[in-house]
């Protein structure tokens, strides 16, 4: 039995645990954080199974399903509604519409299901201000982490050090980012801190045969935490031209942005997704990822 089978096969007796018969049809290894089965009962019901890959990713559960029924009827698109919610299984009926791109799990380049469709920038603005107006108390509440002001910087400060001692990092590359990281303007005080889903990539967003935005998946790493988290995925994976179109679609829900906001995500998205995936890279013990990180560097 492959290794693809016998995971199916866990993933089914953990469902049958819990009182659901499923077949497990297809499994999805591009979390980083859940492997997901894709399944069908004998109803034909198709649904999505998920197992944390690590103890404390399970340890969150409980807090993503409050979140969740929280924001239910407050988004405009659809997210998953947990029938079966225990830190070893999540189950839910799968929602409509296909990831737009999920990451290849050992290249993590973009695999591309179809164009998005130029309102689905729209859509994916609306979403984000509806999120960044939930009031933050009531989130805390519930359970969703609340970082500090200062947490991300000086999270994105020690990366940055940490990497230096595992990568070649360009020092053109350093000063730049010593300069933004020292620079005050770029940094959201308390009081500008937002609910942020955190990892709107592509493979995140589901889409219709439109290419508009129907449903967000995988709210783990939700957080009160700075606004521009939610934009360097948009950044990274559809550049400059996407990041504008989806800024003036979040402005348009009502969305706000301070003058310094956007080079502050451009930032945050070339930082994350080299310097930051260097050092998730070498704290997982996922080596491929390390290369990726360090060709980005140079590139």
């Amino acid at each position: 039995m492959d290794r693809s089978a016998n995971v199916g096969v866990v993933l089914a007796g953990l469902a049958e645990r819990h009182g659901l018969r499923v077949r497990v049809e297809e499994i999805d290894e591009t979390g980083w954080d859940f492997r997901v089965g894709h399944a069908v009962d004998a109803d034909g019901t198709r649904w999505v199974l998920r197992a944390p890959r690590r103890g404390e990713v399970g340890d969150l559960i409980e807090g993503e399903r409050r979140l969740l029924e929280h924001l239910r009827p407050r988004l405009p698109v659809a997210v998953p509604d947990w029938e079966i919610c225990t830190p070893e299984l999540v189950a839910y009926r799968r929602l409509p519409g296909r990831p737009l791109g999920p990451e290849h799990p050992r290249t993590l380049e973009y695999q591309w299901w179809r164009e998005p469709a130029e309102e689905f920038f729209d859509d994916l603005g609306a979403v984000i201000a509806e999120l960044h107006r939930t009031e933050v108390d009531e989130v805390a509440r519930l359970g969703v982490p609340v970082s500090g002001a200062r947490d991300l910087r000086e999270e994105t400060d020690d990366h940055l050090r940490l990497a230096q001692s595992m990568m070649e990092v360009p020092e053109k590359k350093v000063a730049r980012w010593r300069s933004w990281i020292h620079d005050d303007v770029y940094w959201s005080r308390a009081a500008d801190l937002r609910l942020v889903h955190a990892d709107l990539h592509p493979g995140h967003c589901l889409v219709g045969d439109s290419g508009r935005l129907t449903g967000v998946l995988d709210w783990t790493d939700a957080a009160v935490d700075d606004p521009a988290l939610d934009f360097v995925a948009a950044h990274n994976a559809f550049g400059e031209r996407g990041l504008s179109r989806l800024l003036a679609g979040y402005a348009q829900a009502g969305g706000s942005v301070r003058a310094e906001f956007l080079s502050h995500v451009r930032f945050l998205s070339e930082f994350r997704f080299s310097i930051s995936l260097g050092v998730y890279a070498v704290e997982s013990g996922r080596g491929g990822f390390l290369e990726i990180a360090q060709r980005r560097l140079l590139g």
